[in-house]
């Protein structure tokens, strides 16, 4: 078996410990991800996001790549050499890869020190110019930021990405010199060391000429030549405050223009109809890798809101986008204009309905709904949601609707239809008999519950 080390230096992070409560949620938390994390030191499971994604790209490796990668946090005082030998024996007894494909990440964080070990069968993929290069664009960056957990959950990001690469022929080629080539990769982590040039680059201006499209391209060239300005006119106000605190890092640029080129057969640029929003986007079901980007009028100039991207937009392990629905439900109204006819499954993936007499509804009330989600109660995720109004429709003029009203019910009596789902919504609205009453009941923005009632066209 080959052991390729990591040595990282990661002091300043005993802020991170818990109070004994939340280790307790941790030790639940952990629990459920059967092992695959053992955070004896507390500092990764508290952050139920994340370890989602973890989790969603840990499956992935096994389930594509039969590559068993666990991560153990501990403040063990033995030395990690003998810890992480111990561990990865006891890994690959009980490992879930069926071909001795195994990776052990340890963290000691009263030692301070980071080692991976990976199994003989992996050796040609994950070689020692990889872990050179992982440690200094992909790791350190992190560390630099004191996010511990977030380097961990890009190692892990960045190991299915070799893979990938892997299964299709491709060797790795760091696209830098490699410090650390032989036994072991070694690096110093630089945990709350600031780098005074990271946040540096070229500054690049706009015109109130340049489309959305223009934009766009001007981002590609930010990703491409790894300029990490966060105050380019090219983003928005808001995504210039996320940039300032956000860890980016080569790697992360690298894959963000990668995958971006791969999209740009098929790309379309949809605007709003007060001109003042647009998203560039491809099919939102048959190209689910090709991330939908967010684009806003600031001071007469487009700028990319990254920032309201960063909020809604999620990827699985495959890298298919898909909406956090409660905070889509909660600040992504501006954009929804691009987004009319698609409805959404509770875990916030984009799908096109098989009902074949929702577009009848459409035209004869003038309105669309999506789907959302209640926060207050993540089982009720199928209801109706006004998302568009014809400005001339009957739904808006003599119905009242207003656009965000959550359908709560429809029909009175015992004719009433409660908790009415988003499919039923759009059938009750169909079907009412000419001259004969609606009656539906909306929740507003404001929490106030209405009843609204007309006579059908």
């Amino acid at each position: 078996m080959k052991k390729m080390y990591i040595y990282i230096l990661i002091g300043l992070i005993t802020f991170l410990f818990t109070a004994c409560d939340t280790k307790t949620s941790a030790e639940e938390k952990r629990d459920t991800l059967s092992n695959i994390i053992i955070d004896d030191a507390y500092i990764i499971l508290d952050n139920q996001e994340l370890m989602q994604q973890y989790t969603d790209y840990n499956e992935q490796l096994l389930k594509e790549f039969d590559i068993d990668f666990r991560v153990i946090t501990t403040t063990d005082d033995s030395n990690i050499d003998i810890f992480t030998n111990q561990a990865f024996t006891t890994l690959q007894s009980e490992s879930r890869s069926n071909s001795g494909k195994a990776l052990l990440m340890v963290v000691n964080v009263s030692q301070d020190k980071v080692r991976l070990e990976v199994s003989m069968a992996l050796e040609p993929i994950y070689t020692d110019a990889y872990v050179s290069y992982v440690e200094r664009k992909g790791l350190v960056p992190y560390f630099r930021d004191n996010k511990v957990a977030d380097g961990i959950y890009m190692m892990t990001e960045l190991t299915r990405d070799r893979a990938s690469e892997a299964r299709e022929g491709k060797e790795f080629m760091p696209p830098m010199e490699s410090k650390s080539i032989g036994g072991g990769a070694k690096t110093k982590a630089h945990i709350g060391v600031i780098d005074p040039n990271v946040k540096k680059g070229d500054h690049i201006t706009t015109t109130t000429s340049d489309t959305p499209k223009d934009i766009l391209n001007k981002h590609i060239h930010v990703l491409k030549t790894h300029n990490k300005n966060p105050d380019l006119e090219i983003y928005s106000d808001a995504s210039k405050v996320f940039f300032k605190s956000w860890t980016v890092t080569d790697i992360n640029m690298n894959n963000e223009y990668r995958f971006i080129n791969q999209c740009n057969k098929g790309r379309e640029f949809r605007y709003s109809e007060n001109h003042q929003y647009a998203v560039a986007m491809n099919h939102p079901v048959k190209e689910r890798t090709c991330s939908p980007y967010f684009f806003k009028k600031e001071r007469g100039k487009w700028t990319l809101d990254i920032s309201t991207m960063s909020k809604v937009l999620r990827f699985n392990g495959p890298m298919q986008w898909h909406f956090d629905m409660a905070k889509k439900f909660e600040i992504m109204s501006n954009y929804e204009f691009a987004f009319v006819g698609l409805y959404y499954d509770k875990n916030g993936y984009p799908f096109i309905s098989k009902n074949k007499n929702l577009g009848a509804k459409k035209l004869k009330w003038g309105f669309t709904c999506s789907a959302y989600y209640d926060p207050r109660d993540p089982s009720k995720t199928i209801k109706c949601w006004i998302k568009q109004l014809q400005q001339e429709g009957v739904a808006k003029n003599r119905l009242g609707l207003q656009q965000r009203d959550k359908i709560l019910s429809a029909g009175e009596g015992s004719s009433l239809i409660d908790n009415i789902s988003m499919d039923d919504f759009m059938e009750y609205m169909k079907t009412i008999p000419s001259g004969k009453k609606a009656v539906v009941t909306v929740e507003r923005d404001t929490g106030e519950v209405k009843v609204l009632r007309t006579t059908t066209p």
